[in-house]
């Protein structure tokens, strides 16, 4: 996997939240402004890079979630738009994101398990030109959130921690 598409992975992830009580608060959970550190890796054998990132969260309406950010390392910085949504009538989440090059997303789903977030994204793997599956945990916390991401190539290679980031509220 790619370092720009990691970190778009992993803030990808971020555009967690909903639509019906509950799912609202915990969308409303992530507006305001966060910064964040951490590392991805694009290989389980490959050095971490370390992130710094800034995200933006506005709600748009009582349904959707923006996030737009900024994430950068040594050796590259990107920015991104996420929006997420939650689907009352199925009941999971869908995201979809857009890089700084254009790139956009097919939505992503993601379901709730108590107030942990989670996302598998299955994509290419860019280290064995094969594919892989990625699974992305938000896990929030008061004014605190940390994404872990695990990633496994479907072709002979042991999964590896591919994203770690820890995000503060900063307003």
């Amino acid at each position: 996997m790619s370092r720009l598409t990691a970190a778009a992975a992993v803030l990808f992830a971020l555009a967690a939240p909903g639509a019906h009580a509950g799912e609202n608060g915990f969308l409303k959970g992530f507006t305001g402004q966060w910064r964040g550190t951490g590392a991805v890796r694009t290989a389980g054998d490959a050095p971490q890079e370390k992130l710094v990132c800034r995200v933006d969260g506005t709600l748009r309406g009582s349904d959707q979630l923006e996030l737009s950010g900024r994430c950068g390392g040594d050796r590259f910085t990107g920015t991104f738009k996420i929006a997420l949504t939650y689907n009352t009538t199925k009941g999971y989440y869908s995201a979809v994101w857009q890089d700084s090059l254009g790139s956009k997303s097919p939505p992503l789903t993601g379901l709730r398990n108590g107030r942990r977030l989670v996302f598998k994204v299955r994509h290419n793997d860019f280290e064995t030109n094969g594919r892989a599956v990625s699974t992305l945990v938000i896990d929030p916390e008061d004014a605190r959130f940390r994404i872990v991401g695990r990633t496994m190539p479907e072709a002979g290679s042991d999964d590896f921690v591919s994203a770690d980031l820890t995000f503060l509220a900063t307003n």
